[in-house]
């Protein structure tokens, strides 16, 4: 059934919205002919925490997990999207009420989902505490997934810090838009780049036996 699987990735492509400072996607075309057939070759430019992407431990931190080992054991399993909309400062008690981290992988919608494919990015989105990082390093989280250009505050690193440290895995732009809340399995594959600090990645969800009847 081709309903059963929704698909949560930020099509890639030069109009994506990124991080303040990083160079904007460029697609080349080029064309050719081989043996009598036409075909047809696109070079892309584009930075290694682009569109929907996976972030790795060694993204901060030399010596953390580079993109290509992490376990897909960690990016493929039970999760449970968070309702987060109407909260800017994402903290430890908006994680408590939520009861938040029951299950290992764990999704944020927020506002962000709004703008998240093509802006405006407004001054200050959603965004996650360090309190909460901690809260969840402290539940044993293994993935967290969020439908902002960044997890953080737009002048801080704190929760990118902690979680990483802690080999906790960051999923970031994220569309969540159509994501109601409630149990799903997360099919997460980034590319396999060589000593990543993370790489562009495919995200579904699977509804099925994790499937809560949350209305969104």
């Amino acid at each position: 059934m081709a309903n059963r699987y929704i698909d949560i990735t930020v099509p890639l492509d030069p109009g994506v919205l990124v991080w303040s400072g990083d160079e904007p996607v460029v697609f080349e075309h080029f064309t050719g002919m081989h043996d009598g057939a036409p075909y047809r070759v696109t070079r892309l430019h584009i930075g290694s925490h682009t569109g929907t992407h996976v972030g790795a431990p060694h993204h901060f931190g030399a010596s953390g997990t580079t993109v290509n080992v992490l376990s897909p054991a960690a990016l493929i399993g039970p999760a449970e999207v968070h309702d987060f909309r109407g909260v800017q400062a994402i903290n430890t008690r908006e994680m408590e009420n939520r009861d938040v981290g029951e299950l290992p992988r764990v999704l944020i919608r927020t506002d962000n989902s709004g703008w998240i494919r093509r802006g405006p990015m407004p001054d200050l989105p959603s965004y996650l505490t360090e309190n909460a990082a901690a809260y969840l390093i402290g539940k044993a989280v293994s993935l967290v997934g969020f439908d902002g250009i960044s997890i953080d505050h737009p002048e801080k690193a704190g929760a990118h810090l902690l979680l990483l440290r802690a080999g906790v895995i960051i999923v970031e732009c994220l569309d969540l838009s159509s994501v109601s809340a409630g149990r799903y399995e997360l099919i997460c594959l980034p590319l396999r780049i060589a000593e990543g600090d993370g790489a562009p990645a495919r995200a579904l969800l699977r509804r099925g036996e994790y499937t809560s009847l949350a209305s969104g």
